[in-house]
């Protein structure tokens, strides 16, 4: 199985070099600020039955910022290599900036960036529900 994640893995980190010119540090830090700012939003729009993989907006998800203290205490990198990387995939559009932080922007209309990775994310738990179904049901 893990095996499986690894693979997965290794395939969105090249999607998000190829997509959207990102190396490994910029898209674990990206991962970061979309994770952090969007956890709370997306777990609760998924108990009101209201997300999809379609259609995003801002009534749907509520992304809140991000400082850089958090991700360099997740990944373990120096807070000045968070900053500077914050600061490029500002300065790429990726995320916003605002005075307590940065978020990742609903990804609506030219503000979508994404659509490519999340289409990849769909697919990925597509494949791992399917590869993964004989081993858990073995399990059961």
């Amino acid at each position: 199985m893990a095996n499986l994640f690894l693979g997965e893995l290794v395939n969105f980190t090249a999607l998000c070099s190829e997509k959207l010119n990102l190396d490994v540090t910029d898209t674990l830090i990206l991962g970061c600020v979309v994770f952090f700012g969007s956890n709370k939003g997306v777990n609760d729009a998924v108990d009101r039955g209201e997300l999809t993989t379609d259609i995003s907006s801002v009534d749907q998800i509520q992304h809140h910022a991000v400082i850089a203290k958090s991700i360099h205490l997740r990944l373990g990198m120096s807070r000045e290599t968070v900053r500077r990387r914050l600061v490029y995939l500002e300065s790429y559009g990726l995320i916003r900036k605002l005075d307590d932080g940065y978020f990742f922007p609903v990804q609506t209309g030219e503000d979508d960036v994404t659509r490519h990775v999340r289409a990849y994310c769909v697919g990925a738990a597509l494949r791992l529900r399917d590869k993964l179904t004989p081993y858990l049901a073995a399990r059961a």
